[in-house]
């Protein structure tokens, strides 16, 4: 295990966190330490079961901890996270996929103490994923700065610099949740760690064909099987809500941005500010200075197929090369 890339996947499972998540599981040159849960598009006790879903039907024995119930603010106050993204995500949070689970990888460590004990373990070799909300760590940083500096990495899906928001018109959906998470952690880290946002900027200039997930699922064992079948109703919703034939699979292109960067085709460097006024409350503005974060601008569709498609069907490589030749 020690040549492979060691990973920390924080999460708030979603249908296209299990897309991604089922990307990394299905990585050989990965070891996926653990999988941290927070409240995000639904809540904890609805993502969690979604992560242990996950490690069960691929039989791993992988920690998944629980996190943060509630954005940063509401901590302490005895509010719970309401179900949200039911019309894309499906009432279980990952398109009524049917699975099981046990609790046999769900472990007692808070998610935030979890990702210190592992950093500490591999000081300056964890790459750490965050597909949701920031708040577990930030209540990380809040409780051991100096540890988290010791981070060789953290790719952020979340944010938008020059696109639109999803949810207002300056904010994506997973900073917008926790602006005042999301500022901690590019005010105490960015300097420290080498740190990504793979936001809609870079999401939303790639779309995923209803071929490419169809070949998936003829090609792809029960792992495609499984991935087509959520993808369904995220896919339905990206036409009737957006227009576009097909889906941004925004989570599952940011786990392919940190294992393949070859699917990157644009990037910048930027100097990012978290906004947390009321009008622009989680926007995250490129301003004047020293850049502290990359980017992501554009991805390449042709590389970012190949890359997932052969990821997931590693017995079937010379298949997706006929299918899906590099262009």
């Amino acid at each position: 295990m020690d040549n492979k890339r060691k990973i920390l996947i924080d999460t708030d499972p979603g249908i296209d966190d299990g897309c991604a998540i089922l990307c990394a599981l299905a990585d050989e040159s990965l070891d996926v330490l653990g999988i941290l849960c927070v409240a995000g598009n639904k809540s904890l006790p609805v993502v969690t079961p979604n992560a242990l879903r996950l490690v069960d039907f691929e039989n791993r024995d992988i920690p998944v901890c629980k996190g943060s119930a509630c954005k940063l603010k509401e901590i302490g106050l005895n509010i719970v996270q309401e179900n949200e993204g039911v019309e894309f995500h499906g009432a279980d949070g990952m398109g009524g996929s049917g699975l099981e689970y046990t609790d046999r990888c769900l472990s007692d460590v808070k998610a935030w103490d979890f990702m210190l004990e592992k950093i500490k373990q591999y000081p300056d070799e964890i790459d750490l994923i965050t597909l949701g909300p920031l708040t577990n760590v930030a209540l990380a940083i809040q409780k051991d700065l100096e540890t988290m500096k010791h981070l060789r990495s953290i790719t952020i899906m979340g944010g938008s610099f020059e696109r639109k928001g999803n949810t207002t018109d300056y904010a994506e959906y997973n900073i917008w949740f926790d602006a005042e998470a999301a500022e901690i952690v590019v005010n105490e880290l960015a300097d420290y760690v080498d740190m990504t946002f793979v936001g809609l900027d870079g999401t939303h200039s790639c779309v995923l064909s209803f071929d490419e997930v169809a070949f998936l699922g003829f090609e792809g064992g029960r792992r495609g099987e499984l991935i087509q079948r959520i993808l369904k109703l995220y896919m339905e919703n990206y036409w009737f809500k957006d227009g576009i034939l097909g889906a941004v699979i925004h989570d599952l292109f940011t786990v392919l941005c940190l294992t393949h960067p070859e699917v990157i085709e644009e990037e910048k460097m930027v100097r990012c500010q978290l906004q947390t006024d009321p009008e622009h409350y989680g926007q995250t503005k490129a301003v004047e200075g020293k850049p502290n974060v990359r980017a992501i601008m554009k991805i390449n569709h042709r590389k970012l197929t190949r890359a997932w498609l052969k990821t997931i069907m590693k017995d079937k490589q010379e298949l997706v090369d006929q299918v899906f030749p590099e262009a």
